[in-house]
């Protein structure tokens, strides 16, 4: 499974990185991305690494789970709701998002899991089936998707401004796509869809409209 493939490595250490069977595909100023492909599940993982200086951690998780406010500054977003609050910490989601045309609109059911320390906040999703959403028939339902995303402060506090993140994931369209059509698309929407991110985080900080994280925020 993938949980066996390197996707647990979220520091940005080339060796180790190219010893699991990492390349790296793309340098920008504030982000690299690494790629991996898995032929015996089909599966293309990617892991993007990344920091910003003008937020906190705090602040881009918030970014990431606060599903209203996602729908208002990601455009490609047709609805993005929790079904079922499973603990304080994990929670069903469903994502329908818009695909260019000629591509059909995709849709997705995931767990999403959060977790806390004092140094880092991890926000982990996986494709499941739920009952209170079955298949609808104006989406491909993307059977194939995770991600995991961990924020790291540059400091011991995660409200300070400065921090760096990982995202690993693997998503399959719903369709067998040509890899390198994939790779375009991850190539150009990633850093649009980071940089996007960033500035959800920023205005959420400067707005003061920031979720109190959960499980338990760290002590301030």
């Amino acid at each position: 499974s993938t949980q066996s493939t390197g996707d647990n490595i979220t520091v940005e250490d080339h060796d180790m990185l190219e010893r699991n069977g990492w390349t790296r595909e793309v340098v920008q100023e504030r982000l690299r991305i690494w790629k991996k492909n898995i032929p015996e599940e089909d599966l293309t993982l990617y892991k993007i690494f990344g920091e910003f200086d003008n937020v906190s951690a705090v602040e881009f998780y918030n970014a990431q789970v606060n599903d209203q406010y996602r729908a208002e500054w990601d455009r490609s977003v047709s609805s993005l709701y929790v079904v079922d609050n499973i603990t304080n910490n994990r929670e069903i989601v469903y994502w329908a998002t818009k695909f260019p045309f000629p591509l059909k609109d995709r849709d997705y059911v995931f767990e999403r899991t959060h977790a806390m320390s004092d140094e880092q906040i991890s926000i982990s999703s996986r494709s499941i089936t739920h009952k209170a959403k079955p298949v609808f028939g104006n989406f491909v339902r993307v059977f194939k998707y995770g991600s995991k995303l961990v924020i790291r402060s540059r400091s011991s506090d995660l409200y300070e401004k400065g921090m760096s993140y990982c995202l690993t994931y693997y998503d399959d369209f719903g369709m067998p796509i040509p890899s390198q059509v994939k790779d375009k698309l991850a190539n150009a929407k990633i850093p649009e869809f980071l940089e996007k991110v960033h500035d959800a985080a920023h205005f959420l900080g400067e707005t003061g409209k920031l979720y109190v994280p959960y499980p338990d925020p760290p002590k301030r």
